[in-house]
């Protein structure tokens, strides 16, 4: 079930007659005014939140100011703030007369005027109308409608739904009175009496309508902020979402933050760099926001950036309570980019810095730094925990997706690379981007060769997070590793290669050691064919197909094992055996 299921209904609650279910009942201070006095109430209220909306303010709770944030692809102004675990936005009236802006070609009348009027002729203000409205055989009206005799106010169409039978009819407007259904009066019906007449009027409805031009500026409002952001059916791991900090108000959205991700707008859509992207975490909805420079646009990202990153602190501590082995070390969102890499299979090369013992490969091609990028960059949300690095669609919000991610990598044999090319992050400098400049990769040494994920983080400050969690975590394996142990000939004859964190390398006959490679077999301890600590190999290199070369110099010379499968997963290993050994004495792999 999706978390974010539907859209959130304003303090007056909507009946949407698509599927003519419940029965919504108007606010408490709603239900003591008449027609009038509701959009008395409504503008003196909107118009008391806007009084200090002439630039941005912080205070202790957070940032507010005025943004613009894009709805059917027009821009209207906001009234933006941050409260902790959501972030309230409310239209700004105060800033929308003579505001008309063009964007992208198209002009945003973001004024009065644009909510006020709704197209409707002035032959059809304040006269009744019959409308003949034919229901298609799996929808309803169309329509979603407010009011009743219980909220002192006549059943008013609040919404009328795109492509629906209302719709079809271009006779039916936002803040039309229902008098009556198929003859029924409805002038004295309470909301549900209102509720069940349009239920069963049939296929066919005949409705008797009064357009109230009053209460149309109110209802255009409402749609529109209807239209901002996400609500969360459920908290994060079944919790209950916790309440906004301010009292709610039906002309004002209020977007639920926990891990929600912050983006910037690529550079070719928002060459000023003033919009920001707020994702919500299943990924299905966005909210974008507009400041008026780039400079603002930076402030406010770097608060929301801080507001994000203590939520995101708070879900790790929460999801570090749930009944798995592996305990989650850092947890975020990323970027993921689809590489292809040449070769059977992607090469180790020493210019991924192995150190000085660096494993090369041999009959394969340059490996990740020749490989293609194909495709833009799909968000993804990591988790490094324990023993592995995961990767997920979206953001896991209950315990059984946090059990499920998408790819999984084992950091034993997982390596922390650098970004993809210089030549990308000469070009992000130069155009002032910071997005690529944050990327990195991760390779991983499997039976079918080296996988490669190319990622993002979002700021330098997220990438260092980022790299220091990967790299503790390879050695952490390490550590609890302690050895590997994998099957191999050599000279002819059956073997089992072992390399011992601590010890170095041992090779030993195949069925004398225990295959778990975490002791002997029982009896007397086997006797090594061979024995070689760490501090004698002078280079490792490997065909990438199955054969590993060992060279500790002196009279042995090269070693030759024949792994009889893809050799990566030992070379990822001996490199995390050796980094994390290198990082324990305090030097600098």
């Amino acid at each position: 079930m999706p978390i974010h299921a539907r859209k959130t209904r304003t303090a007056c609650e909507e009946i949407e007659m698509v599927e003519l279910c419940g029965s919504g009942q108007a606010s408490s201070a709603m239900g003591v005014m008449g027609i009038g006095s509701m959009v008395s109430a409504a503008t003196s209220s909107s118009s008391s939140s806007t009084t200090t909306t002439t630039g941005a303010s912080s205070s202790a709770s957070g940032r507010a100011g005025v943004l613009e944030t894009q709805v059917r692809g027009q821009w209207y102004r906001v009234f933006v703030s941050l409260e902790d675990d959501y972030l309230s936005i409310s239209l700004d009236e105060s800033c929308e007369t003579g505001n008309n802006t063009l964007n992208n070609g198209n002009i945003n009348n973001n004024n009065v005027d644009s909510l006020n009027d709704p197209d409707v002729p002035d032959s059809v203000a304040n006269q009744k109308r019959i409308v003949r409205v034919v229901k298609s055989d799996n929808n309803g009206l169309g329509i979603s409608i407010k009011g009743g005799k219980e909220n002192k106010m006549p059943i008013l169409i609040s919404k009328i739904f795109k492509g629906m039978a209302a719709d079809a009819t271009e006779q039916l407007y936002v803040g039309d009175a229902i008098l009556a259904v198929n003859g029924e009066d409805l002038r004295e019906a309470t909301h549900d009496e209102a509720v069940k007449a349009l239920k069963r009027a049939g296929k066919v409805v005949e409705l008797e309508v009064k357009y109230l031009r009053e209460v149309t500026p109110y209802f255009r409002k409402a749609s529109i902020i209807q239209e901002v952001g996400w609500e969360l059916q459920r908290g994060f791991l079944s919790a209950t979402p916790p309440p906004p900090k301010s009292p709610p108000r039906a002309d004002t959205r209020y977007l639920p933050l926990q891990l929600c991700r912050l983006t910037r707008a690529h550079p070719t859509s928002d060459p000023e760099g003033r919009i920001l992207e707020l994702h919500s975490p299943d990924g299905v909805h966005e909210c974008w926001l507009r400041a008026a420079d780039s400079a603002e646009a930076n402030v406010w990202f770097n608060a929301l950036h801080s507001a994000l990153a203590a939520l995101t602190l708070k879900a790790l501590r929460l999801a570090s309570a749930l009944p798995d082995p592996q305990q989650l070390q850092h947890i975020g969102w990323l970027a993921r980019r689809h590489c292809l890499q040449n070769g059977r299979a992607s090469s180790e090369s020493s210019e991924d810095g192995a150190g000085s013992s660096a494993s090369t490969s041999r009959g394969v091609g340059s490996g990740f730094l020749a490989g293609g990028c194909t495709g833009g960059w799909r968000s993804v949300f990591g988790a490094v925990s324990g023993r592995e690095l995961r990767l997920y669609e979206c953001a896991p919000w209950s315990p059984e997706a946090w059990a499920s991610p998408s790819i999984t990598c084992p950091l034993i044999a997982t390596r922390l690379v650098s970004s993809p090319t210089r030549q990308n992050e000469a070009a992000s400098s130069s155009s002032g981007s910071t997005q690529h400049g944050a990327t990195f990769a991760v390779r991983v040494g499997t039976i079918d060769g080296v996988i490669t994920h190319h990622l993002r983080a979002e700021t330098r400050r997220d990438l260092a997070a980022w790299a220091r969690a990967i790299v503790q975590g390879c050695h952490a394996a390490a550590h609890s590793l302690r050895e590997y142990t994998v099957r191999c000939a050599w000279q002819g004859k059956a073997c089992q290669l072992v390399v011992n964190h601590e010890e170095g390398f041992a090779l030993y006959a195949a069925g004398t050691r225990s295959a778990a490679g975490n002791g002997v077999s029982p009896g007397s301890p086997p006797t090594p064919l061979w024995k070689r600590s760490f501090d004698k190999l002078k280079m490792s290199a490997d065909d990438g197909a199955r054969l590993l070369w060992l060279d500790f110099g002196g009279e042995d010379g090269e070693i030759e094992l024949d792994l009889e499968s893809c050799p990566k997963p030992i070379v990822f290993v001996l490199h995390n055996f050796l980094s994390a050994k290198i990082h324990r004495l305090g030097l600098s792999a």
